[in-house]
């Protein structure tokens, strides 16, 4: 594809929260798919025509981060054509890289660097956004100076609402690996995912589950639960045993067929995939998560991915896949607590869609290029860049280094605007919201987030790469975002840096 980059992670912050509400949208309209709310018919388009692509940006990134733009002087550049880019972070619910990560230096094993993908990090671990109200999206820009003039941190958060209670209804369907290589860590793993999901269950969702190793066997079909930790649901995860070989298209089928034999409209529909990614998976198996997650006149049947490990031989690549396929979460579980954190305190933001098809565009001084980007992918042509789905209680967070063809040129008072538009997630209504601030705006604005972004960052880009003064510089970023205050995120991470292989402890 022409003027894309596929990359992986960045720097940046600030905090404006813009409802809909300024820009003229209904509040009951962003109500209208949830529960308890009547829905209004008239929803307002945010279906705008893009303006025409600049002049073509450079795209030679990779995903260490290295320069994603080559050297342009400003003679020649249209100072009448601001540079517009549209941009990709991967679903906010694509999770599994750090954890994984997280689970080999917890073992004292070098992580490989393909395994790292920067903004899986910054979808893990959280950087806090003020919410918006229900049924909006909020953009919220962060902007600061890097030590080279010319160069400036650029953070682009787009934060749902928060999770409407109670939720919908949901149809689930476990489809749970039993084959002979899940004995031990990884099936320990795959009935804590069930019995946490049992936890955060409610009277009338629907279990379907069958489990698949050489066959395939439905162990349960259309049980309607009488409420958290449903007997028999538990029942069903206690009973789970490794044996036997894998046959993953066979049993995706038949986990289809369950799900659509029992979905509801209104409801959640989930298909959720325990492995510890030993299958292989298949065009054919591919093919089949693609049509059934497709949105056509009803929400599709979403795939959720959960890695069960072990870290030193589980297959990234089966999850990746599939999950990219079927438009829904990927997680991986480093223990059986991590299970509790995803699928308990994490449930909505892991499950739910609170906006679809999200496709976000920034638009920057004539002088100003993309330098480094830590996203998915970024593109001159909106068609080139496919829309991801955004979970309540969550954000979206691109991260770049943006750079001027001169830091002389550079006026304080340019502005970047940055749109966020998307469709609902029943009545599938275009909405759209928009934040113009000059430079000098962004920059004088306070930055809370801008350290911790940066911190994150820059772990997961020392991965890539390892070497201790790569490490060391890590973090210090992370002591750094803490600035004396309590976070155990950032606790976390740098004990990781600390048990790396490469690490030299000061």
């Amino acid at each position: 594809m022409k003027n894309v980059v596929f990359v992986g992670s960045a720097a940046l912050s600030l905090v404006v929260a813009v409802g809909l509400a300024a820009c003229g949208e209904s509040y009951s309209e962003g109500l209208s798919d949830y529960p308890g709310y009547e829905q209004n018919p008239g929803g307002t388009s945010g279906g705008a025509v893009p303006p025409p692509a600049p002049p073509s940006v450079p795209a030679d990134g990779n995903d260490a981060g290295a320069d994603a733009a080559a050297p342009f002087a400003c003679e020649g550049l249209d100072k009448d054509s601001p540079v517009i880019l549209y941009l990709s972070a991967d679903d906010s619910n694509s999770m599994g890289s750090p954890v994984q990560i997280r689970e080999l230096l917890n073992k004292g094993i070098v992580p490989p660097a393909n395994l790292v993908r920067t903004y899986e990090f910054l979808n893990y671990y959280r950087i806090q956004y003020p919410a918006p109200p229900a049924g909006e999206l909020s953009i919220l820009p962060h902007l600061g100076e890097t030590e080279i003039a010319g160069e400036l941190d650029l953070q682009l958060g787009v934060r749902s609402f928060d999770a409407i209670k109670p939720r919908r209804p949901m149809t689930i369907t476990f489809v749970l690996d039993t084959s002979g290589s899940m004995g031990g860590e990884p099936i320990e793993r795959e009935r804590a995912t069930v019995t946490a999901i049992a936890q955060s269950l409610a009277e009338g969702d629907i279990v379907n589950a069958v489990t698949w190793n050489t066959s395939n066997n439905i162990v349960l079909s259309g049980h309607k639960v009488t409420g958290p930790n449903d007997p028999k649901v538990l029942a069903m995860a206690e009973s789970i045993q490794a044996s036997g070989g894998t046959d993953l298209s066979s049993g995706l089928a038949t986990g289809y067929q369950l799900a659509n034999q029992h979905y509801g409209t209104g409801r959640l529909n989930r298909v959720i995939l325990i492995s510890d990614g030993g299958a292989n998976v298949g065009v054919t198996d591919e093919d089949l998560i693609g049509l059934q997650s497709k949105d056509a006149d009803k929400e599709g049947v979403y795939l959720v991915g959960v890695g069960a490990g072990p870290g030193e031989s589980y297959n990234d690549a089966l999850m990746d896949t599939v999950t990219d396929k079927g438009r829904g979460a990927y997680v991986y579980l480093d223990n059986p607590a991590e299970a509790t954190r995803m699928f308990v305190d994490r449930f909505d933001e892991t499950m739910e869609v609170a906006a679809r098809g999200v496709q976000v565009e920034i638009t920057l001084p004539w002088y100003m290029r993309m330098y480094k980007f830590y996203g998915e992918e970024y593109s001159t042509n909106p068609e080139e860049i496919e829309p991801q789905h955004l979970a309540p209680s969550d954000a979206m967070i691109f991260n770049q280094v943006v750079k001027a063809c001169d830091p002389s040129v550079i006026d304080p008072n340019d502005s970047i605007t940055v749109v966020a538009r998307w469709k609902t997630p029943l009545t599938y209504l275009d909405r759209e919201v928009k934040v113009t601030m000059t430079l000098a705006e962004l920059l004088a604005a306070p930055k809370p987030q801008l350290a911790k972004g940066k911190a994150i960052v820059a772990y997961a880009e020392a991965l890539k790469n390892p070497n201790p003064e790569a490490l060391a510089s890590a973090l210090a970023l992370l002591q750094a975002a803490k600035a004396g205050a309590a976070d155990p995120e950032l606790d976390e991470i740098a004990g990781l840096i600390a048990k790396h292989p490469d690490f030299v402890k000061p």
